[in-house]
């Protein structure tokens, strides 16, 4: 036996299929009442710009409007189409890295007085000798020792440390200065003042084109020094009873007190000089470097490159364009037309210190768009010059474009005033 639905059910689909009627009686209504409008508009757009064009055409005045509208319209395309230009600003950084794009060598470091360390890892390309008296209490050979003791350090993981002998004498380690050749990349460089110390860390990556070597010349003063050695060859002495698995570490009073290392591969430099050294801490670095591939940034390793993340070292910063000015706060990252490749700084222009804050680099060059934000897929301010802005400044843009509206609302208002005028006489 069939079940027939309850009454209640039959109301409310009758009630339901009244509702949908309705909703599209209302839509249908709307759409021809839209369709109606936009006929009339058109219409009376046609109308009008029938009238406009008899009255330009009985005026002769017909190529000098359409004369107003593509200068106009240049105008308007000359401000929309990107054009590069040439932008500046001041960042202070926990880290940074470089490619120095010179076509010489370049002073990288100058003085540092009071080293307090010196610490090299790394290849390092010329044979190291150090004369003057040895005293080691791991390699009793060294006591008796009157020759020039020669070391090599040919492994990446190699290691040269100078260090005062007595840290509470001032130290008179100096390094006297560090020339980078072209194409030399300074990665990871930083600064912290730690436990009275100013610190600084950077890597050098050499191109392996290059013949020559950067070179670090070093001052080893008068006073005993000591010296660490890890990863080494020795000669000039009879090693047999010496084991090199082993740091070897030794006093030296220096006789030959200059130290020049020629450093070729991927090296790590660490230094540490006093907080009260005679110099100041930004006179170190040498102005103007020609630069590429510029980065504010590190990578975080996890041990899985899927799982590595790239995190801002920005702290705080200002960059100007096209006279727009940016502010840029911290953690946020600073790129160019694509997220994925960095802005194009063709100069950093000085390095200071800020014992508070890191590093403040002063930058230069040259781009179509600047973007920043906290990600680098979604960034939330940009700064974008176009051709006209090579031309004007902002502010004459800004009247030129103000001064063409009213002109041309003006213009069309009077057209369409004189054509009706026009059309109504007999």
């Amino acid at each position: 036996m069939a079940h027939r639905p309850p009454k209640t059910k039959q109301k409310l689909l009758s009630f339901s299929i009244w509702v949908l009627r309705g909703i599209w009686k209302a839509i249908t209504t709307i759409m021809a009442w839209v369709v109606s409008v936009i006929k009339t508009i058109s219409a009376l757009v046609v109308n009008k710009g029938s009238q406009v064009g008899n009255y330009l055409f009985a005026k002769k005045a017909v190529l000098f409007v359409l004369f107003l509208l593509v200068v106009f319209g240049l105008l308007c395309l000359a401000a929309i189409i990107p054009k590069t230009h040439i932008f500046e600003g001041n960042l202070t950084v926990e880290e940074l890295s470089f490619t120095y794009n010179g076509g010489q060598e370049k002073l990288f470091l100058n003085s540092i007085r009071g080293m307090q360390t010196l610490d090299v890892e790394g290849i390092i390309n010329n044979e190291i000798t150090f004369i003057g008296k040895f005293q080691s209490t791991s390699f009793s050979e060294l006591n008796n020792f009157n020759k020039p003791l020669k070391i090599q350090l040919k492994n990446s993981d190699s290691k040269l440390v100078i260090e005062p002998n007595d840290s509470k004498k001032r130290s008179q380690i100096d390094i006297e200065e560090l020339r980078i050749l072209p194409n030399t990349k300074v990665s990871e460089l930083t600064y912290q003042l730690l436990k009275k110390q100013h610190r600084l860390n950077f890597k050098l990556e050499q191109n392996s084109s290059q013949t020559q070597s950067n070179e670090l010349k070093v001052y080893l003063g008068e006073n005993p020094i000591k010296v660490i050695l890890e990863n080494y060859d020795i000669s000039g002495i009879n090693a047999s009873q010496l084991d090199k698995q082993q740091p070897l570490e030794f006093i030296l009073t220096p006789q030959s007190k200059e130290l020049n290392l020629e450093i070729k591969k991927n090296n790590k430099i660490y230094l540490s000089a006093e907080e009260s050294s005679p110099n100041d801490p930004n006179q170190w670095f040498q102005e103007k470097f020609d630069t590429k591939d510029v980065y504010f940034q590190r990578r975080n390793r996890t041990g899985d490159i899927s799982d590595d993340v790239t995190v801002s070292t920005i702290v705080e910063g200002k960059i100007r364009m096209v006279e727009q000015e940016r502010e840029i706060k911290a953690n946020q990252f600073l790129m160019g037309e694509k997220p994925d490749i960095s802005l194009d700084i063709q100069r950093i222009r000085n390095l200071r210190i800020d014992p508070k804050k890191g590093i403040e680099v002063r930058i230069s060059g040259k781009t179509k768009q600047i973007q920043i934000g906290l990600d680098k897929d979604f960034p939330v301010s940009r700064i974008q010059g176009s051709w006209l802005d090579g031309i004007l400044p902002r502010d004459a843009i800004i009247a030129l474009f103000s001064f063409g509206a009213a002109t041309l609302t003006y213009l069309l208002g009077f057209l369409i005033e004189n054509s009706s005028k026009s059309d109504s006489k007999p």
